[in-house]
């Protein structure tokens, strides 16, 4: 069955808004013989009610383009890779979760270990999404694992154990890295992590090799 992505689902909702709208104005604005008449007797020339119909239509038209640019700005781009059945670049809203990235890559294959993943996880912008095969070790970032292909941590999805594991990072670091991601959404950097309270220079550079952002 075809499925319409969310922003496809926002715009059809807005168009049909702005159809009923037209409608509206349409009937709600009558022009006869280029004159309109007003309830006290008076009467006003029919430019001045179109003139208030391209108004609106002006102002529906900027709510047009505001929404679709809320809707651009809300959406994340993330790459779903590995054992699924349409591996590939999708749109997905802001805080959408691994198993809704799952979802548009048309589910896993029946060799999938998708009991290595994290289905829950938050995705962020640019992240690769990959879902291994049963038996599979060393083949690109596993989703949800916090750890990538090359043993390092991923600061914007790794638990506190995972923090805790670094030199220099205790557990009031490691939750002030977690509230920090909380409150501010994903490290872009891993310089991000001089923000943090508690982190500084010497703390970072102790363990820049050991960590990523994706």
């Amino acid at each position: 069955m075809f499925k319409l992505t969310p922003k496809e689902q926002k715009l059809l909702i807005l168009l049909a808004f702005l159809l009923i709208l037209g409608v509206v104005l349409r009937f709600a604005l009558p022009a006869e013989k280029g004159i309109a008449v007003l309830k006290g007797g008076g009467e006003t020339p029919a430019g001045s009610i179109a003139g208030g119909e391209k108004d609106a239509a002006s102002a529906v038209s900027a709510a047009a383009a505001a929404v679709e640019k809320d809707v651009e700005e809300k959406m994340i781009v993330i790459h779903v890779a590995g054992a699924v059945s349409r591996p590939g670049v999708y749109h997905l809203p802001a805080g959408s979760r691994v198993y809704e990235a799952l979802d548009q890559a048309g589910g896993g294959l029946a060799e999938a270990d998708l009991d290595r993943i994290n289905l829950a996880q938050p995705l962020v912008d640019g992240q690769q999404v990959y879902f291994p095969l049963k038996g599979e070790e060393g083949l690109g970032p596993l989703a949800g694992s916090g750890v990538s292909s090359a043993g390092r941590i991923n600061i914007n999805t790794a638990g506190r154990e995972q923090l805790e594991s670094l030199p220099g990072i205790g557990a009031v670091k490691a939750q002030n890295i977690i509230n920090y991601r909380q409150q501010n959404g994903p490290f872009h950097s891993i310089e991000d992590l001089l923000e943090v309270s508690g982190i500084g220079t010497k703390t970072l550079e102790g363990i820049r090799d050991l960590i990523t952002v994706w």
